[in-house]
Parts: structure tokens; sequence; C-alpha cells
């Protein structure tokens, strides 16, 4: 079964960028941990990056879940 999040490797420089991390996810959404990996594994979440087993997402992307733009 194929991943739908995109794998970036440690060393690649992203400028400018803010990313958010699960713990952090937790407290801006609302939702468990557990729930917002589901997410993240799923693509609901659009955008997630995953570094190791730690998943990021960036701001742009949390605001088009939350269908702010």
């Amino acid at each position: 079964m194929k991943s739908k999040v995109e794998r970036v490797y440690p060393g690649r420089k992203i400028k400018d960028v803010r990313f958010y991390d699960v713990p952090t996810l937790v407290k801006l959404l609302g939702l468990t941990k557990t729930t917002i990996r589901k997410y993240l594994r799923m693509g609901r979440i659009p955008g997630a990056v995953r570094l190791g087993r730690r998943y990021f997402v960036s701001a742009k992307n949390i605001n088009k879940y939350l269908h702010i733009e």
C-alpha cells in the first residue's frame, strides 16, 4: 500500500515556511493525537511531510484543511 504522505529527508532546507508538529496540531485543532495521525496517513490533512517517524504540516496546508484561504 502506497502512503499518501510525501517523504522528505533531513537536510533539505525549506525557507520562510512555518511547520506544525502533531502535538501543536492537537492544541490547534482540538483533536486527539491518534485522530491527527490517522488524518495525516489518510491524506485528509493535505501536504503532510514526514521526517523519520514525525509528521509536519505547513501553516498554508492547515488553512486549506480548515477552509480559511
